[in-house]
């Protein structure tokens, strides 16, 4: 009996031994539970990041496609710049010769106007000449028809007087307005 007791104590003893494990078991079979579901949440929290990476590595690779494009934008952009700063130069320097050709002209164009004003004042000059020449060859014309000329007279006149009265012709420059005038007898 001592035997049955003692073993009936010793399960009663491993019993209540095992009673006690039962909540440290339970404690860590939920220890182990929740650090199941945390490496679960972490696997989960590592995939969303490697999707993540995936993701940034494409965008990584797209950026570094379009820095690439920018990059061969920039240098065609320097070119395109080499030559406009080509192009301005040589549009400076054909102003610059156009701005010396007006300037040219300009100054002919003083002189010819001068020429031009100088050719007027001595076609008017001609013009009042060629009218007191008229005048006077009216004047001679009226005496010659009033008066009779005597021989002594007639001698004179022809030494004083062109023997032929000829109707004579202007150069006139082009620029020059015409008139609808005859032609010009000079005596």
């Amino acid at each position: 009996m001592n035997d049955i007791v003692h073993a009936t104590l010793k399960a009663i003893l491993i019993g209540t031994e095992m009673m006690n494990r039962i909540p440290l078991l339970e404690k860590v079979a939920r220890d182990s539970q929740l650090e199941a579901i945390n490496w679960k949440e972490q696997f989960e929290s590592a995939q969303i990041d490697m999707e993540d990476l995936q993701e940034s590595k494409k965008q990584l690779s797209k950026a570094s496609e379009e820095n690439r494009e920018l990059k061969d934008l920039l240098s065609q952009k320097e070119v395109y710049a080499g030559d406009l700063v080509q192009s301005l130069t040589q549009a400076q320097e054909d102003l610059q010769i156009l701005a010396d050709n007006v300037r040219a002209l300009e100054s002919s164009h003083a002189s010819l106007q001068a020429s031009y004003n100088s050719a007027l004042a001595e076609n008017e000059e001609l013009k009042n000449e060629i009218a007191d020449w008229e005048k006077d060859y009216e004047t001679l014309e009226e005496k010659s028809d009033v008066e009779p000329v005597a021989a002594s007279q007639v001698e004179t006149v022809s030494v004083d007087a062109p023997a032929q009265i000829e109707p004579v012709d202007i150069d006139v420059p082009a620029s020059v307005p015409q008139t609808s005038q005859s032609p010009v007898l000079i005596i």
